[in-house]
Formats: structure tokens, sequence, C-alpha cells
């Protein structure tokens, strides 16, 4: 059996692997579906191992193929963005599609600014957006899964991070409490059932709060635990709920928060880094410098 691996079949087998599928692996990788069965045999043959098992929606990698993925899909990741547009790149005829993980409050008050950024260089820039899960986001980043990532917490892993800006958190409660002053009262926290978003999203800063600034005043676990923030008022309103939600972004989602209102909180307001993350090697990439630094433009001020 051959020592070394050709990087035109472990590119197939990347493509593949993410694809689930041969043609659309082909398809993605403009050749013919005859070329990449190929690729994937010889591999086979130097792996001594199926790699992929038919099913009926496509192929699903063997355990020896997801250790294989695992080991080599960040290095050939990045060998394919440098490939294709090295140190070169040009916004206004670049038709490359950018990945960026975001929550749901990210979708919302974030990327119809970063898209007017990209947009604005005239090109056919595409941008995708994928889930923010705090705990797999790091991962995703140095295997070139996603470009960048914006989330309220930092994360452990061998990522750049910097803080683009800072948030601060507040009470989103039902619009008829009674808060002359503007402050949630101590008696209704204990009061009112709460709703929180999981630690996925990551603002982990709340269940800080929760642990010290809080402390003796709210549950250590919520009512109801959500995924996303898009739900809360709806929660909020509807059911007598209260959520810890950051301020400035919540006021950019839902405009208006029909039947909820915000309030200060009766102890100090917890404050929270917005984190670009991206891989420490973007400077092998002009297109991925480009990109974080319109992200960088895009959201400068807030």
């Amino acid at each position: 059996m051959e020592t070394t691996v050709d990087l035109n079949l472990l590119r197939t087998f990347v493509v593949v692997y993410r694809a689930r599928n041969i043609t659309r692996a082909a398809e993605t990788l403009h050749l013919s579906q005859p070329a990449v069965s190929h690729a994937i045999r010889r591999l086979r043959e130097h792996f001594d191992d199926p790699l992929f098992v038919r099913t009926r929606a496509g192929v699903t990698p063997t355990r020896l193929a997801a250790t294989i993925y695992a080991d080599v899909n960040g290095a050939v990741s990045q060998l394919m963005v440098s490939t294709r547009e090295g140190r070169r790149f040009d916004p206004a005829t670049s038709t490359r599609r950018f990945r960026l993980a975001l929550t749901d409050l990210g979708e919302a008050g974030l990327l119809p600014r970063i898209l007017e950024a990209t947009g604005s260089a005239g090109s056919g820039i595409q941008i995708e957006t994928v889930p923010l899960d705090i705990e797999t986001v790091a991962q995703y980043v140095l295997s070139s899964d996603v470009d960048a990532a914006i989330g309220s917490s930092a994360v452990p892993g061998p990522v750049n991070q910097e803080i683009l800006f800072h948030d601060r958190y507040g009470c989103l409660v039902p619009e008829d409490l009674d808060a002359p002053d503007g402050v949630v009262t101590v008696d209704d926290l204990r009061r009112l059932p709460e709703v929180r978003v999981g630690p996925s999203a990551g603002h982990r800063k709340i269940t800080e709060a929760v642990a010290t600034l809080g402390a003796g005043i709210l549950s250590d676990t919520p009512h109801v635990e959500v995924n996303r923030f898009t739900s809360l008022p709806r929660i909020v309103a509807l059911c007598g709920f209260f959520a810890i939600v950051p301020v400035d972004a919540f006021t950019r989602l839902i405009p208006g928060l029909e039947g909820t209102k915000l309030l200060e909180l009766p102890f100090e307001s917890p404050r929270t880094g917005v984190h670009l993350i991206s891989h420490r090697d973007t400077a092998a990439s002009a297109a991925h410098a480009w990109f974080l630094d319109t992200i960088r433009t895009a959201l400068a001020g807030d």
C-alpha cells in the first residue's frame, strides 16, 4: 500500500464527506461522477476501508472516514481556499460564498448591515448563515466549515477572538407589569416564571448573572429553556414570564416588542462583549481578510 496520498484525492474525499452524495460532490468539484467514484475507490484501496456506504439518500461515512475527515479537513479546506484565490482577491468581481455563524439575534440585527457592506462592492459575493452553537463553533472555524462567527461569549480553542462592541442586559416582562421607575422589582423576579435561552446561543453572561449578581433572587434553573431569542416576546406576553435579554440586540430584533416591555434589572446590569471569531491563519487568504475587515467596518460604532 502507498504511504502517501494524493492531495487531490483528499480534496475529493472532503467534498464527498460534506455532501454525503457522489453526484452533488461531482457538481461541486466540476468533475464527472465516474471521476469522483474512481478517486474514492483509490482511497478505499489506500486505507483498506469502504470509507462510504451507499444509502437511499447517498452515502454514509464509516467510522474510519470520520476519523480521517477530522484529521485532514482543516488543512485541505484551507489549501482549497488558498489555491482558488491565493493572495489576490477582487471583491468587485468575485462570486465567492462566505459562511457566517450567527444566532437569530445576529441574523436580525447584524446581518443586514453586513450584507449592505459586502453588497457595496458591487459583486456577486454570497453570504450563507449557519446557526451558532457556542460549543462547536471553534471546531467549525478551524476546519473552515465557516469563515467566521459572531457570538456573545469567548470560545475555547486556538482561534482569533476580538470584541466588536459591547451590549448590556435587561429584563423583558409583560407590558402590564407595574414598574413606574422602569426597574423590575426583586419580588417580581421571584414571583414570575422565567424563560431563558439555552447556553448554545452563547449568552453565558445570563447564567453568570444568575449565579452571582442575582444569587438568591433568580433560580438556577429556568421554568422554560428555548433555543432562540425570537420566541421570547410571545412567551413573555402571553404566558406572563420574564426573560433576561441583551438590550441593544433584542430591541433591534423585534422593534416595538408588542405585549412586552424592557425594564432595568434590580442589580448591576451584566455587560457582554460581542466577539468576532475567526481562523488564526486568515492572512493566508486575501478573501478571508477582506471578509473580516468588512464585518469590522459594518459593525463599527455599536
